[in-house]
């Protein structure tokens, strides 16, 4: 195993959606999450205090961008035309692999 790779945290979130897709949330432990993801134990607490906390993972981030995008919008902007330029403002921002990760 390297002793660092980049993205650490987004591999977390990947190798844990993945399992609980695979097996279930219940079923999935945060040593296979760190398995999954080529890290230890111990670095995955350097990151989530906890497997519930990958749940949430980025939601701040979105929420942010959407509250960016609509209070950037034109302001005779329709409240839908306003939610869209959020929805476009956070995927524009958030990049392929979150729009990856959205769906599952």
């Amino acid at each position: 195993m390297a002793r660092w790779q980049p993205d650490t945290p987004q591999r977390l979130v990947v190798a844990a959606v993945d399992l609980f897709i695979e097996q279930g949330y219940d079923a999935t432990t945060v040593a296979q999450i760190a398995e999954r993801a080529g890290v230890t134990k111990s670095t995955f607490f350097r990151h989530f205090s906890d497997k519930r906390e990958l749940l949430v993972a980025g939601q701040e981030t979105l929420s942010r961008l959407l509250a960016e995008g609509i209070a950037e919008a034109p302001a005779d902007a329709s409240p839908l035309q306003a939610v869209a330029a959020g929805l476009e403002r956070a995927s524009t921002a958030l990049g392929p692999a979150s729009r990856e990760l959205a769906p599952a």
